[in-house]
């Protein structure tokens, strides 16, 4: 799993062409990483990568099913020195709508109505820390994740 995000960071940060110059409204890699509570349980941990500027969709869906277990919808812009992400959550129980001012690397927790809560990392793909995120130390004894 860290792979695959490793490489569709890499991915994302290096699809310019060679020389070009990045200009000022270039959208920035982000990675968010989110748990959906409802009730006290987990119900949904995506883990996306998107763009500040361009909406980001999260959903899991059993195969077959005509309705997603939940959809998460994600739209984050640049706001002063961090960003605003504006969250609308679908699940089974009902949709809701909030939003979240984050700086890189803050987690927040966001409630979005009785019983229903989001925490919320955001981190710059292109940063020391989301590169020792999904760094891969050797494991400690084999047969180990």
């Amino acid at each position: 799993m860290r792979w695959v995000l490793l490489t569709m960071g890499l991915l994302a940060v290096g699809c310019t062409r060679p020389g070009a110059k990045p200009s000022a409204a270039a959208a920035e890699p982000l990675y968010f990483a989110i748990e959906v509570s409802e009730a006290g349980h987990t119900v949904a941990a995506p883990k996306v990568l998107g763009f500040a500027g361009h909406t980001v969709t999260a959903e899991r869906r059993a195969p077959g099913a005509e309705q997603p277990d939940y959809q998460l919808v994600l739209k984050p812009s640049e706001s002063g020195g961090g960003y605003r992400v504006v969250l609308e959550l679908s699940l089974p129980s009902g949709k809701q709508t909030g939003e979240v001012g984050l700086l890189h690397g803050e987690e927040r927790r966001v409630h979005l109505g009785a019983g229903t809560e989001l925490k919320v990392l955001l981190m710059r793909v292109d940063s020391p820390e989301f590169r020792a995120l999904v760094s891969t130390a050797p494991p400690t004894q084999q047969g180990t994740i």
